[in-house]
């Protein structure tokens, strides 16, 4: 069909920024995360759906199965059995959690749709001007002050770059965007089942082999869930050691020791349960040692994870106090 100038032109969805300035605020990549849980099943819905799909094995009648006859201790007793795999685990894939995961780098979300049994929905970079998007800047980084400027300057460059290309209209968005750096943020939504969940937590909170980001993302999510769904306090565990980590630091192969893992640091103290050499990992300290040429004092991911890890604990205790757990 011919253009016709007499038809209305559409609205464009996204706001087009040809010959704007690029202008970029830089954010700490921890501080930047935001988690949010935007939809999941109540307490109630949890406990109930368990219930109904353990107690249809031994019923004679569908009737027979009927919740609003049962306490609540004896409902979490038994969705505890299926998160701990004392019960048919299958209401887990029936309770679905939605997230949307904010101020992640391109790196994050390479690690997030890594996890295949999620279902996602990303923030575009194809056919929307990313010139006034934000950037992230890891603490050891930030931490070094010739590092930071020359980091700055790249991301800038780059952003600039972007923005005359886009603005000669002879390279397009799709091909542009090549030029820009991982430090780029964006947004994603997130939506697991719950077993998928379990599963992407314990991966994702490995202090030795995943980055920081990870495991603060890891935390956030787990946190979420429990404050859904407080039965999930006896499921998450951020002390236990890194058994993959554990496992694979130090293997013998063809009479010659070496690894079949991601031996950056010295083990952490939870994982410290064999001996290597100094030389063994990529960095002869732990992965806190690693702070920039001026870092002092506590990380920035120390301070955050501890105070993560005290609300997990908090609501831990809050179930276990209501429900008699342990007692």
């Amino acid at each position: 069909m011919p253009v016709n100038k007499d038809l209305e032109p559409i609205q464009l969805p996204m706001d087009l920024k040809f010959d704007q300035k690029p202008s970029t605020r830089f954010l700490n990549n921890l501080d930047a995360l935001k988690i949010e849980l935007i939809d999941a099943p109540t307490s109630k819905q949890a406990r109930d759906v368990a219930w109904h799909y353990v107690k249809a094995t031994w019923a004679d009648r569908p009737e027979e199965i009927n919740t609003a006859e049962v306490t609540s201790n004896a409902k979490s007793k038994n969705l505890l059995d299926v998160l701990q795999f004392r019960a048919l685990p299958t209401p887990m894939e029936c309770l679905g959690f939605t997230f949307r995961l904010s101020g992640l780098s391109f790196q994050e979300v390479t690690h997030i749709i890594r996890h295949r049994a999620g279902s996602f929905a990303a923030q575009c970079t194809g056919d929307r001007d990313l010139r006034n998007d934000d950037a992230v800047i890891p603490e050891s980084v930030e931490n070094s002050p010739d590092f930071l400027a020359r980091y700055k300057k790249i991301v800038e460059e780059s952003k600039q770059l972007y923005a005359d290309m886009n603005d000669s209209k002879v390279v397009s968005m799709m091909d542009s965007r090549m030029i820009l750096p991982k430090a780029m943020t964006s947004f994603y939504y997130m939506r697991l089942n719950l077993k998928d969940l379990i599963g992407f937590v314990r991966q994702r909170q490995d202090r030795q082999i995943q980055p920081a980001a990870d495991n603060i993302l890891a935390a956030k999510m787990a946190i979420a869930a429990c404050k859904a769904i407080p039965e999930l306090t006896q499921v998450f565990n951020f002390d236990v050691p890194d058994i993959h980590y554990i496992k694979t630091f130090r293997v013998k192969e063809d009479g010659k020791w070496t690894s079949r893992g991601t031996n950056l640091y010295w083990p952490e103290e939870k994982n410290d349960t064999f001996d290597f050499h100094p030389n063994d990992t990529i960095y002869q300290c732990r992965r806190e040692e690693l702070n920039g040429t001026h870092g002092k004092g506590k990380k920035i991911f120390t301070t955050m994870w501890e105070s993560l890890m005290s609300e997990f604990k908090s609501l831990k205790t809050d179930y276990e106090n209501k429900f008699g757990v342990n007692k």
